[in-house]
């Protein structure tokens, strides 16, 4: 079946092999399928057959093609018993036959193709995404394609003539009015007559606004091709094809409104942009006729690049700025405030509206008004529209909208930024706690309002002892409430929301009656009377008051707010008339009112009262000389004056409480006969309002709601002790209240890790790619019933690269001091602070604060590593080939089951400080690598040492769901990047690292001015040119001598001076160096690779660059020769030979250049490294070796030291870690035994270059077999190789010269090494008849 693959039995391989299509009506084809003659591993021979129809009458073919690959299956030749002409007849099987389609079309447009071959019965339909094979069509001969599309009839067909490799070009097509489209035709010859053709267009235009859009390139006349007259009218639903079709115009495409939307207007092009990259935001005007002003569509464009097959081409999504997603129970209306202001429950002319569960495209009307938008709850009675809030940043906040009564109803607004479109939704509030809370624990009621809020109907009173949820009217105005007393004169106040420090007082006028106890008793017992007969008294109700004529004090029953009833004691004791005197400014406290002008209490008589005289009382002006009978007090519930013995009281005893009975100062009778006071003498205070006159505000927090708590003043003076516990959070004292003590648990856990915790990544190869290490770890839970707080400290961070071979050996540590100078952090490198409360919600968390900090770190990114991570994640699989593009308006959001959990943050913070990054691209990456990296999208530039500095990451009482507070910080961070990009662009290799000189120059300059260091100004400004250059070789010695003789500065101080440039020699080298590498032979260049590496491992650059220099010169001596050879090898035959001597040519030239620019950059380095001393490089040092990933049974092992040690030694004997891999190792006295996969190698101690080491080293195809042997009471470790005998060419144990013997210590290890040793010898054999992919082997395109 296609697609399907067949093992051919081992019996059958000698038959001969000929295929046909099943069910098609041809016969087998003529000639017959050979394989034997492809011989070497990894090579394909491909050639084409053909199968006549069985059918005279109809002359078709069915053709296909044949690749015949040997795979690298190993090469079995029998022995020499065997004549020549025998070993011609056998040949091994190991071989893949590919039955190939001649042509495959692949259509990767958005929309149907047709395709026909001019000339031939050959055409069809392909539906988007799909491909078809085309059996008859033969590649031997020219084939001229054409191609047809909807409103594309015409088309300039494309010529692929025979032999065509990989290639690409432009197909031309042109529409009904004549206007042309260049598709993308990418050619790939999957093998020699067999090409797979994809077919796509270089951009999609997907509009998703609701807007009709006309496109076309800018500064050209006509519109882009595929748009018509109903183009203007109505969205297009499918995707339009669009390319630069005039070449002489600059690569921008500009957009339009569609005539169809305003008929009468001139809609307007918009200025260019870009179709390759990123997101940005464009205006489209219509220009409205008479003086109406202009219309603005804002369009988001978000342009992605396709992935996979759709390599080629760029979707850019056209979407509305604004969408407005229903998530509420309700049915919402929307309008710009300008129209909503004033409206009242009405709908202005425009407005949007939407059903639940539902989302509407959003545009202003006016741009010329505020951008603020309203929304109103259509399904509620009466309800008005909200206040106008902002839409174009991320945030999220409660809107409030009231009814015509003022009752409150809340919606929760999300504003997140996706692709270019801030998506607005809405939804209910009833499982959220509110954002604000009046809670009014006074006695009088209050009123408030938010601050510049004019309207009357959002003043909002608070009865006492209540509470009121509340959300911002006006979310655009400042966050200030104003508060009042209902009907008190008082004065304003206004209390920041944000501010939990501030208490304020609120000072309300509180006048008092002076009340007839008597009359207010109802059922007053104590005289003896019945108190029936006194009803009418007892419950008569009178108070003091002033006759306006006579102003003589009466009895007169209590009006509430009559002002000539009111009285006001003054701080002297003085009893002043509120109704004759002027009404005062309520914003002064009334204690400070001074009594002038005002009328006080006073007896009618010019002298004092003479026994049993009764004196009238009136209103006098306050006078010094009266004072005895302008002094009052309140006792024992009646009313005194400075005069002894003398009370208030109503003329007539008991008969003369009544309505409008004259009021009198006299003698206390009750004194005399020691009795109960009379009821014509009970006379007390009685206050207008509740409370102290004195209110105390404050904004405290409860959870993530801020309540305003109004608390009477001389209540929390009472209090004050009571209160001192009030200083924590309402939540808190409830939850002690509810709190179960039976239940109260105390939980700390205290976890020290001084050591720390590693943890290595292995992918599938298997290869460690990352080792981390984390030391010195402290963690400190405690849970209480009030709070859980976690500290946690890790001491250092280092990430290191475990790749065999790689010269950046780091890839994150804590970026150690670059001077003496610098303020040394001692902190841990990454510290978290969180306190948590708990909460009453289940949907709700509560965090006092949460704090991460983190020290400055160096990363340091290489390609490679970078290439290994993302495939070890997965990244490559998770990338699904075909990009679907969505037919609706907007892409449903994610439907999450429920309300989800939103955590709220007093405090969050996350810090890091500063980054040093540092880039390095790879100049071979395997296959699997290549493909993974043209599927990112985005290239790695080479840049050093890039500063970068990021501001710390702060939100003040967030209350988000975990979603938006990730996005949040991810876009904080990227946008810190962004604009950082200087900073890096400045790191860039080729530009000689300007930035890095200017940090240096600027340190050196801080120095000289902090600490008058002028040697830390030359030593700087040198260290940034030379890029930290120093003393290596004698010239710069003697020159640094000279100096110092003339300046009188210190030589290491001035020594840097010397070496002026040669960091920026070093990286413009190294670049330029690594780009004349691509010209060179594997073999050449591979060795080039390691002598770097070598020198990144040791430290030793001056030597590896003398070692990089005598490389290159002898490699350009015996380029012509070395480069043929392997031509020959590797291609066979004349081509090769050719190829091979054009390289080797070349090689002549470019490796010297190569080998004397090694030089320089590595001698710039080794100069660089001196000067640094105490710099990272010197300091930091791999944690520990790569791990050996493989034991002997090809399981993943234990970390062993003396094997990553052995792996690490043999690497550097081989070079080539893949192909002959580490088995075991022992060390013994004197000497070390090393197996691999392929020999065993016993090597001297001490420090030996390379291959120096090695004294005894056996292949195992020489090894017959490894015994121990005794001599002389020593044992000893015997190898026997083989010997070949020429006449029979069979192996057999050789001579005694073939027989070496290496002494051991005991014989224990003897057995031991000669066990391991046999045992490699075995696995070897056993590996001999493995299939293994060949290294580097370009994979065709025979299995896509």
């Amino acid at each position: 079946m296609p697609g399907d693959s067949f093992a051919v039995p081992l019996h059958l391989t000698s038959w001969r092999l000929q295929a046909r299509p099943k069910g098609l009506g041809v016969f087998f084809c003529k000639a017959p399928i050979h394989w034997t003659n492809v011989v070497k591993t990894a090579e394909v021979s491909s050639s084409k057959r053909e199968c006549h129809s069985m059918d005279t009458e109809k002359n078709r073919f069915f053709r296909f093609c044949v690749a015949i690959k040997k795979e690298n299956y190993p090469d079995y030749m029998p022995s020499n018993i065997f004549s020549d002409s025998a070993k011609q007849i056998f040949r091994q099987p190991g071989h893949t036959i590919y039955l190939l389609p001649t042509v495959v079309i692949c259509n990767l447009l958005p929309c149907e193709l047709d395709f026909y071959v001019k000339g031939m019965p050959i055409n069809g339909t392909l539906k988007p995404g799909k491909e078809v094979a085309l059996h008859t069509a033969d590649t031997a001969q020219n084939i001229e394609l054409g191609v047809s599309l909807e409103n594309f009839p015409l088309c300039k067909e494309l010529l692929i003539p025979p032999g065509t490799q990989n290639y690409m070009v432009r197909m031309r097509l042109y529409d009904t009015n004549r206007r042309q489209l260049n598709l993308t035709i990418r050619i790939v010859c999957r093998a020699e007559g067999s090409l797979k053709i994809f077919i796509s267009a270089p951009y999609w235009l997907i509009n998703k606004t609701g807007l009709p859009l006309i496109f076309r390139q800018d500064n050209t006349k006509t519109d882009a091709a595929g748009q018509f007259e109903e183009h203007e009218l109505a969205r297009s639903l499918s995707p339009l094809l669009f390319c630069y079709a005039d070449k002489e115009q600059p690569n921008l495409c500009t957009m339009r409104i569609g005539r169809g939307i305003h008929p009468e207007g001139m809609p307007g092009w918009c200025q260019g942009f870009s179709l390759d990259g990123g997101s940005g935001v464009r205006a489209l005007k219509v220009i409205q006729h008479g003086n109406r002003p202009g219309l603005i569509y804002n369009i988001g464009i978000d342009v992605k690049k396709g992935r996979g097959r759709y390599i080629d081409t760029c979707m850019v999504i056209f979407a509305p700025r604004y969408l407005l997603d229903n998530k509420s129970s309700h049915k919402l209306a929307f309008a710009q405030r300008e129209f909503a202001r004033g409206q009242g429950t009405a709908n202005p002319e425009g407005y949007i509206s939407t059903l639940p569960g539902s989302s509407v495209v959003f545009h202003w009307p006016r741009n010329d008004y505020d951008q603020l938008l309203c929304v109103r709850l259509m399904d509620v009675p009466n309800c008005i529209w909200s206040g106008g809030f902002e839409v174009n940043k991320n945030n999220s906040f409660h809107i409030n909208m009231r009814d015509t009564l003022g009752k409150c109803f809340f919606l929760r607004v999300e504003i997140t930024l996706r692709g270019a479109t801030y998506r607005i939704s809405f939804s209910d509030t009833d499982q959220l706690p509110p954002p604000f809370r009046i809670d009014n624990f006074s006695k009088v009621p209050v009123v408030f309002t938010q601050h510049g809020v004019a309207e009357p109907r959002l003043r909002t009173e608070v009865k006492p002892m209540t509470s009121l949820d509340y959300a911002w009217d006006e979310p655009a105005l400042p966050p200030f409430i104003t508060l009042t007393v209902k009907g008190a004169g008082s004065s304003e106040i206004n209390c920041n929301m944000n501010d939990f420090q501030d208490n304020r007082q609120l000072y309300y006028e509180n006048f008092i009656y002076i009340a007839a106890t008597y009359t207010f008793s109802g059922l007053q017992e104590g005289t003896g009377r019945p108190v029936a007969s006194n009803k009418a008294v007892t419950c008569a109700e009178l108070v003091l008051d002033v006759s306006p004529k006579t102003q003589r004090v009466i009895l007169k029953k209590k009006e509430p707010g009559k002002r000539s009833q009111l009285w006001r004691m003054t701080g002297t004791g003085m009893l002043a008339h509120e109704g004759s005197s002027v009404p005062h400014n309520p914003n002064k406290p009334s204690a400070a009112r001074s009594t002038e002008g005002s009328a006080i209490l006073d007896i009618a008589g010019l002298a004092a009262v003479t026994d049993n005289r009764y004196e009238p009382l009136m209103l006098r002006k306050p006078d010094r000389r009266r004072s005895t009978t302008q002094t009052w007090s309140f006792r024992e519930g009646k009313l005194t004056c400075g005069l002894h013995g003398l009370v208030v009281q109503a003329k007539g005893g008991l008969s003369g409480l009544f309505d409008g009975a004259e009021v009198v100062l006299g003698p206390d009778t009750s004194m005399e006969i020691l009795g109960p006071v009379p009821p014509e003498q009970q006379f007390i205070n009685q206050k207008l309002r509740p409370g102290s006159g004195i209110l105390s505000i404050r904004v405290i927090p409860d959870g993530p709601t801020r309540a305003l708590q109004i608390t009477d003043f001389s209540q929390r003076k009472s209090d004050r002790s009571s209160y001192e516990v009030d200083e924590l959070p309402v939540t808190e004292q409830e939850l002690q209240k509810l709190k179960n003590p039976g239940t109260e648990q105390e939980l700390e856990v205290l976890v020290k890790l001084e050591g720390g915790l590693g943890l290595s990544l292995i992918n599938k190869v298997p290869e460690e790619l990352v080792f981390a290490s984390l030391t010195g770890i402290n963690v400190h839970y405690t849970q209480l019933a009030t709070s859980h707080m976690l500290e946690l400290s890790i001491q250092d961070v280092q990430v290191d690269n475990q790749l065999i071979g790689t010269t950046q050996p780091f890839m994150l540590y804590v970026t150690p001091l670059s001077n003496e100078n610098e303020v040394i952090e001692t902190g841990p490198a990454v510290q978290v602070n969180a306190v948590k409360f708990p909460s009453k919600s289940a949907l709700t968390n509560i965090y006092k604060h949460l704090m991460v900090t983190a020290q400055r770190f160096t990363v340091q990114i290489e390609e490679k590593l970078l290439l290994k991570l993302l495939s070890f994640f997965g990244y490559d699989q998770a990338e699904s080939e075909v990009e679907k593009y969505d037919e609706n308006l907007h892409e449903k959001t994610d439907e999450q089951g429920g309300t989800p959990i939103r955590y709220y943050f007093e405090n969050l913070k996350i810090s890091i400080p500063q980054i040093r990054l540092s880039v390095f691209t790879s100049n071979k990456l395997p296959l699997d690598l290549k493909a993974l990296k043209s599927t990112l999208g985005f290239p790695l530039i080479r840049f050093e040492d890039a500063v970068i500095n990021l501001d710390p990451f702060t939100r003040v009482h967030p209350y988000e769901t975990k979603e938006f507070i990730i996005n949040d910080i991810l876009k904080h961070f990227q946008e810190e990047l962004l604009s950082q990009a200087a900073r890096i662009l400045g790191s860039v290799d080729f530009l000689g690292n300007p930035m890095g000189l200017l940090n240096d120059v600027s340190e050196g300059v801080t120095g000289l001015i902090k600490y008058g260091n002028v040697g830390g100004l030359i030593r700087n400004v040198t260290h940034g040119v030379s890029n930290s250059a120093a003393k290596e070789g004698l010239w710069v010695t003697d020159l640094a001598s000279f100096m110092e003789q003339l300046l009188g500065v210190r030589v290491d101080e001035v020594l840097p001076i010397c070496l002026i440039a040669t960091g920026t020699v070093r990286k413009f080298a190294g670049t330029l160096s690594d780009g004349l590498g691509k010209t060179m032979d594997n073999r050449h260049q591979s060795e080039r690779e390691y002598i770097r590496y070598h020198a990144a491992t040791s430290g030793e650059h001056l030597v590896a660059g003398i070692h990089g220099l005598a490389h290159g010169i002898i490699g350009g001596l015996t380029s012509v020769i070395t480069s043929t050879v392997e031509g020959v090898k590797t291609e066979g035959g004349v081509s090769g030979f050719i190829s091979g001597l054009g390289k080797g040519l070349v090689g002549t030239v470019t490796k010297p250049v190569a080998g004397a620019l090694d030089f320089a950059s590595e001698t710039a380095q080794a100069v660089r490294d001196t000067a640094t001393l105490s710099g990272p490089r010197t300091q930091a040092q791999r944690v520990r070796k790569p791990r050996c990933c493989t034991g002997p049974r090809g399981l993943l092992p234990r970390y062993s030291e003396s094997q990553a040690e052995g792996q690490e030694q043999l690497f550097k004997l081989t070079d080539n870690i893949q192909d002959e891999f580490f088995i075991a190792v022992e060390n013994i006295d004197s000497y070390c035994v090393l197996i691999s996969s392929k020999a065993v190698y016993f090597l001297k101690s001490g420090d030996y270059v390379d291959r120096e080491a090695i004294f005894l080293e056996v292949k195992y195809d020489d090894l017959y077999h490894c015994l121990v042997s005794k001599d002389h009471g020593k044992v000893y470790v015997q190898v026997t190789k083989k010997a070949v005998n020429t006449s029979s060419g069979v192996s057999i144990p050789g001579p005694s010269q073939q027989k070496p013997m290496v002494h051991v210590k005991s014989e224990v290890l003897a057995v031991k090494l000669s066990q391991e040793i046999n045992y490699a010898k075995s696995l070897y054999y056993e590996q001999q008849l493995m299939l293994r992919l060949s290294e580097n082997q370009e994979q065709l395109e025979l299995d896509s």
